[in-house]
């Protein structure tokens, strides 16, 4: 019998991602490994495109889609379907799971005569229920990691081919893609990739799955693959070989499942170490290590991290970000789902800012805003021009009930029980002007005590494990939320023991707290032009008092398409305002009494490919009032946020990716 080999190669770029990132990938990796491929006619394997790539060379880069077409249509290639825009199928709603899917099989028939049966599943996040709307879609095979079958006691031995597995009484095959294969190709030599392929037993199919930005655009592979013709020999040796390259769709086609399996919720080893809060995630790379190098009781496959939910609990504002995607895609669908809207709601499902690893993620400012700005155009499409009330409903799923405000300029989420404003959304361009991260502390802020050794072989990719010297002293972390009107007393905040007590009156909502002898109520409302906040204190004590009261609101611009730079700070007679350079939304802020404003960058040291990097989150803007207060007297504050659009950036183009 011949041992078999599937190339499964996975090419994406995120929507909101920068245009020249985008450029320099097609240039250094898209364009040249096709072209290498289409070289070697005899060589089959099965290519996956995110659609919101494809969206981008189709306008940028028609040559490249061009290619695809071709070798899709000569036969070369088999492509892939999955998530239109790339999503974590289980962060989803099922009728979105579905529609993206399909949305995606629908593109591949009509532009590159593909009819898919497989399919890539984002970021091999696998929770069992996906299987439910993958199958629906009329997919009949997916490939995952080895180490998630390893994870319930299936040895290389047995993974010879297909398993299968199902939900709801509906089958679906699982293939294991090698993660030995992913650290050989293609930064070993070619002789030690063919060495390992005769491995294992006479009838055995690799799966090699895996980043086709490893091809060209991830660090020192360029010149390596293509330079140094690293690929060309790949190829060559391939076709010499005994080992025969064939499509997945071809073996699914044929294949007999080797077993029934079931897996848990989980993902490839690295998500599921980066999933981990900060400590543990250093104890588990550091087991893990340990055991790779004397594991005589075989334990290895059973230590893993957490699966990719733990990132909703690790960053609120990943969690904010996929409840509030949840509740629009219920307004979408309630207003009959129009293709406007369903398009915007799908490219703010886009994965890449809901969770955060060896690349920016969740710390990507303008990545992060995209899905936002995305999110707001889907709401806005749907909610734009209806009756505005106070919408009570747990957007965050936390147990405790939020207020959305609307009004014709977008919407505001309300925490009354926190007495501040947690999301403030333009509806004219689409923008989220809260969209900030806090700094939180990671792993690699911290020393290990055995950090990971040098490579042996300088053709290792280590950049997913990049690290650079940090002076944890100078590094400054939020213990709190951020959010806007937050109120502080003395510099500090209320504290998690002081709870506002709320209402609503169906168009504003009103919350109330005692600290100490300092009475607050806020008043929140719709505005013509956005949202007002009405502050009134009082001295409740028996003696006169003086009360440094701050307001602090954490926000960020729109600056879509384009690496976030630290705001444009504007005071005025009013109060102050904040603005992108070229930004499409800024934030006018009027307050009555005018107080003394200053401002704080956001900025976190966060990794990325090239290692340690200062990234900018946002701005801090405090307002401070000292008050000088008689027992019983009362002073009013009125703080009015505006979404400001600026019309002149608006004229760019809207494409997938770069918007």
């Amino acid at each position: 019998m011949t041992r078999k080999l599937a190339l499964v190669i996975h090419f994406h770029q995120p929507v909101g991602n920068l245009d020249a990132v985008v450029r320099k990938a097609t240039d250094n990796c898209y364009r040249p490994f096709l072209e290498t491929l289409d070289r070697f006619p005899d060589l089959k394997m099965t290519l996956h495109y995110s659609g919101c790539l494809l969206e981008w060379l189709e306008a940028e880069a028609s040559d490249v889609t061009s290619m695809i077409r071709t070798l899709s249509e000569r036969g070369q290639i088999e492509l892939l379907t999955g998530g239109f825009y790339e999503p974590i199928l289980a962060a989803l709603p099922r009728r979105d799971q579905v529609g993206q899917i399909r949305m995606l099989s629908q593109h591949l028939a009509s532009s590159y005569g593909a009819d898919a049966t497989g399919m890539w599943l984002t970021e091999r996040v696998w929770e069992q229920e996906v299987v439910g709307a993958i199958t629906e879609a009329n997919v009949r095979y997916t490939v995952l990691d080895d180490t998630m079958f390893h994870s319930v006691g299936i040895g290389d031995e047995e993974l010879t081919g297909p398993f299968v597995t199902d939900h709801d009484g509906k089958p679906l095959l699982v293939y294991a893609g090698d993660r030995s294969l992913r650290y050989l190709i293609p930064y070993k030599r070619v002789d030690r990739v063919l060495e390992y392929l005769t491995s294992g037993s006479d009838d055995r199919l690799f799966v090699y799955a895996d980043d086709g930005e490893k091809f060209g655009e991830w660090p020192d592979t360029h010149a390596r693959v293509y330079d140094d013709g690293w690929l060309d020999a790949f190829f060559q040796a391939l076709l010499e070989g005994e080992t025969e390259v064939v499509t997945l769709g071809e073996h699914a086609a044929a294949a007999e499942p080797k077993g029934r399996v079931y897996l848990p919720s989980s993902s490839y080893d690295e998500m599921m170490t980066w999933a981990l809060p900060a400590d543990a995630r250093l104890k588990v790379g550091t087991a893990r290590r340990e055991l790779q190098k004397d594991d005589p009781e075989g334990i290895l496959p059973f230590v893993r991290g957490a699966p990719w939910r733990a990132f909703l609990a690790k960053y609120p504002e990943v969690n904010q970000l996929q409840k509030r995607m949840l509740n629009v895609s219920d307004a979408v669908h309630a207003a009959g789902a129009p293709r406007a809207a369903v398009t915007e709601l799908y490219r703010a499902q886009c994965n890449c800012a809901y969770w955060h690893g060896a690349f920016g993620g969740v710390y990507l400012a303008f990545m992060r805003a995209a899905l936002w700005h995305h999110l707001a155009r889907a709401e806005g499409l749907v909610k734009q021009g209806r009756e505005h009330v106070a919408q009570i409903a747990d957007l965050d799923a936390d147990s405790h009930d939020e207020v959305l405000l609307t009004g014709a300029w977008g919407a505001a989420v309300i925490s009354p029980r926190e007495g501040i404003l947690v999301e403030l959304d333009d509806w004219s361009v689409g923008a989220n002007l809260l969209a900030v991260a806090a700094r939180h502390q990671e792993a690699y802020h911290l020393a290990e005590e055995n950090p990971p050794e040098e490579s042996d072989d300088d053709t290792e990719m280590v950049a997913s494990q990049a690290r650079s010297d940090v002076d944890a002293a100078s590094l400054t972390f939020d213990t709190r939320r951020l959010g806007g009107l937050v109120d502080l007393i003395d510099g500090e905040p209320l504290g998690s023991e002081a709870r506002f007590e709320w209402s609503t009156d169906g168009t504003s909502v009103t919350c109330s707290v005692d600290a100490g002898d300092l009475g607050i109520e806020k008043v929140f409302e719709s505005v013509p032009d956005g949202l007002a906040c009405t502050v009134r204190l009082v001295n409740n004590g028996s003696a006169a008092a003086r009360i440094p009261y701050v307001l602090e609101t954490a926000a960020l611009p729109l600056n879509l398409g384009r690496d976030s730079s630290k705001d444009l700070v504007g005071r005025t007679d009013e109060g102050w305002s904040l603005k992108q350079p070229e930004g499409e939304v800024g934030l006018e802020v009027r307050i009555d009494p005018v107080g003394e404003s200053t401002t704080e960058p956001i900025e976190t040291a966060s990794t990325s490919l090239e290692g340690l990097q200062t990234m900018f989150q946002g701005t801090i803007v405090t307002t401070r009032w000292d008050l000088a207060l008689e027992p019983g007297e009362t002073v009013e504050i009125r703080v009015v946020l505006i979404p400001r659009p600026q019309p002149e950036n608006l004229d760019k183009k809207e494409r997938g990716v770069s918007a």
